[in-house]
């Protein structure tokens, strides 16, 4: 049986990522599915560098704004709605193109071995499990984890709970075989964006400056407003976990601004390392090849190729 042609837009935060695939959505007859962990959230739109209706360009992007902040969203719940769009798509002749920096959710999509829990997240086993740890002492939860998946127990700090709970909601471990495990359900063409170090941290701390000047701390305080809790997969996101401290008053504006700035820098090279594994990405220097206009142009005829 044939596979079903998916293109995906991969690398670091601040690259354009979201700029070439609408580029490439509109040469190819495609719609854009986000693989972001923070825009599947309705409200997260400043800090996660959410695409504007503007930006989009007529083009129907999918996967963002399908969650509410007052819930906890994960990788298993992607890995099934990316596979519903993706379906839904080609049903009606168009290019599937996966576009995103979040690398847990895109290898779920794109690895035929990423088999993950589909389950909503319970908050009442979440408390359960919380009472637990309290019952039993310090540790507890984290040597669950360690003792089911110890490949993840691995990556996750002792005292980070919000991913340890995550790593309790899995049905399968990922371990370091399966992440090297190339095989796709998919007929995969994968382009990534990188450029200069030093050229993207500028982008980085351009577009925090640009976030907190279109309100980035009052978009915060709204959705806590609203009823989104601190210690929610929500309020963790990058953009948004940095802003708590100040909106408490134990940091002021401008060391909340550099803070986020370095943790973003932190993130893309994060991202980088995380996609520079993958030998199926074809990659592109935002900054040597001309800029995403002449990055499409150059994909629009790779895939030409592929396809003659």
């Amino acid at each position: 049986m044939e596979k079903q042609k998916l293109m995906a837009i991969l690398g670091p935060t601040a690259t354009g990522k979201s700029e070439l695939a609408v580029l490439l959505a509109k040469a190819l007859n495609g719609e854009v599915i986000s693989a972001d962990s923070a825009q599947v959230y309705r409200g997260l739109d400043i800090g996660s560098a959410k695409i504007s209706e503007g930006e989009k360009q007529g083009i129907r992007h999918h996967l963002l704004d399908i969650a509410s902040p007052k819930t906890d969203y994960n990788v298993g719940l992607f890995q099934r709605d990316a596979q519903a769009a993706i379906e839904e798509i080609a049903a009606r002749g168009k290019l599937p193109i996966l576009c995103g920096g979040s690398g847990l959710y895109v290898n779920a999509v794109i690895n035929s071995n990423y088999q993950l829990g589909k389950e909503t997240p319970q908050p009442l086993q979440r408390k359960e499990l919380l009472a637990m740890e309290a019952e039993k002492g310090e540790g507890f939860l984290y040597a669950m984890v360690r003792e089911k998946f110890p490949n993840r127990a691995a990556k996750i700090h002792p005292h980070d709970y919000q991913r340890i709970l995550r790593a309790l909601e899995m049905t399968e471990d990922i371990t370091a075989d399966r992440e090297n495990n190339w095989e796709s359900p998919y007929a995969l063409s994968l382009y990534g964006l990188t450029m200069d170090r030093e050229a993207l941290y500028r982008r980085i701390e351009n577009r925090v400056e640009l976030m907190f000047a279109k309100g980035l701390v009052e978009e915060v305080r709204a959705l806590l407003k609203a009823g989104c809790k601190e210690d929610g997969n929500a309020m963790s996101a990058l953009g948004y976990k940095e802003i708590l401290p100040y909106l408490s008053g134990d940091r002021d504006l401008q060391e909340t601004k550099e803070l986020l700035k370095k943790s973003t820098r932190h993130f893309a090279k994060r991202q980088l390392t995380w996609f520079r594994r993958d030998p199926r990405i074809i990659w592109f220097d935002v900054l040597t090849d001309g800029g995403n206009q002449s990055i499409a142009d150059k994909i629009i005829l790779l895939e030409k190729r592929l396809s003659s």
